[in-house]
C-alpha cells in the first residue's frame, strides 16, 4: 500500500522544481556590444593629441549617436564620426597637454545602446609611471559586471540536477520494494 504514494511525491517534487524554476531570474541574454580598446588607450598617456580617435567594439556599431572628445580647452572633435564594422573613427584637432575625456554613445548590430567614457592624459610619457594605469577596460553604462548572472543560470541547472537525482531514488526505492522478496 505505501507504493501509490511514491509517483504522488514524485509528482509533487516536479511540480515545486517547476515553481522554484518560474521564479527564478533568467540567464542573462546574449553579451552585448562593449568597448573592448582604444586609441588612445584608456587611463594612458600620449605624448601628443592624435589627430584620430579609434574605438574598436565586440560588435559591429549600426548607428553612431554621439562622439565627443573633451580637455583643457574644450572639445577638439573635429567633423562627423565614422565607423567600419566594430571600429568608429573620430578625427580630432590639436589639443594642448592635460586630461582627456572621450564620450561614445553607438547603437551595435544587436540595437543595443553602448555608451561611456574613456579617460587618457596627453603630455610628456614619463608621467605614465607616476600616474598609473589600471588596465581596466571601460564597460558600457548599464551592463551588469560579468560575475552577475552566473548564479541565475547555474541555480535552475543545480535545481534540475536535484530533482532528478531525487527522483531516481524514489524510483529505485520503489522497484526495489517492488522486487522484494515477498513478490519474487
Amino acid at each position: 500500500m505505501g507504493a501509490p504514494a511514491v509517483p504522488h511525491l514524485v509528482l509533487r517534487l516536479m511540480v515545486l522544481l517547476a515553481v522554484l524554476l518560474a521564479w527564478a531570474p533568467a540567464p542573462p541574454a546574449a553579451a552585448h556590444g562593449e568597448l573592448l580598446f582604444s586609441d588612445p588607450p584608456a587611463d594612458g598617456v600620449v605624448q601628443a593629441l592624435p589627430s584620430r580617435a579609434f574605438l574598436t567594439f565586440s560588435d559591429a556599431v549600426s548607428e553612431i549617436r554621439e562622439i565627443t572628445v573633451v580637455g583643457p580647452e574644450g572639445s577638439v572633435t573635429n567633423g562627423a564620426p565614422s565607423s567600419i564594422g566594430p571600429e568608429v573613427r573620430q578625427t580630432l584637432w590639436e589639443g594642448v597637454d592635460g586630461a582627456y575625456t572621450l564620450e561614445y554613445y553607438v547603437v551595435s548590430a544587436d540595437g543595443h545602446d553602448v555608451r561611456g567614457e574613456v579617460h587618457f592624459e596627453v603630455g610628456p610619457t614619463s608621467t605614465a609611471a607616476t600616474t598609473g594605469t589600471s588596465g581596466d577596460e571601460p564597460q558600457a553604462s548599464g551592463e551588469d559586471p560579468p560575475s552577475e548572472g552566473r548564479f541565475a543560470a547555474v541555480l535552475p541547472a543545480g535545481l534540475v540536477l536535484v530533482a532528478a537525482a531525487v527522483a531516481l531514488a524514489l524510483l529505485r526505492r520503489r522497484r526495489s520494494t517492488a522486487t522484494g522478496p515477498d513478490n519474487g
